[in-house]
């Protein structure tokens, strides 16, 4: 139940980024293309990458949260060289996690 609250309020703070990206409220899933990671639950710190590659990325910061507006698989690794167990994050994607994020990469 909690994490269905924590997701409602980041469906909220993901219309406010709409918003700010100059979209109107009704479009903002498609008002936005790329993929961005927050440091909360969809708040605090924020960074996106408008065409996230294959090649390891370190986040600037340990992320909670990501919202991929790809058409590509995201994996995301607790450490900073994209090494060890990942989590998956399909396409077309918004999701909070408990692990810390510190690096990312698409997958092939």
């Amino acid at each position: 139940m909690r994490n269905r609250v924590k997701l409602a309020l980041g469906l909220a703070g993901v219309a406010s980024l709409a918003l700010a990206l100059g979209s109107a409220p009704a479009s903002a899933s498609s008002a936005y293309t790329g993929l961005t990671f927050w440091s909360g639950y969809f708040a605090g710190q924020s960074v996106s990458y408008a065409n996230p590659s294959t090649s390891c990325t370190t986040l600037p910061f340990v992320a909670h949260s990501e919202w991929n507006q790809t058409d590509k698989t995201i994996l995301v690794y607790e450490t900073t060289d994209c090494t060890g167990p990942a989590l998956t994050f399909p396409a077309n994607d918004i999701h909070n996690f408990s692990s810390d994020g510190r690096s990312f990469r698409a997958a092939s």
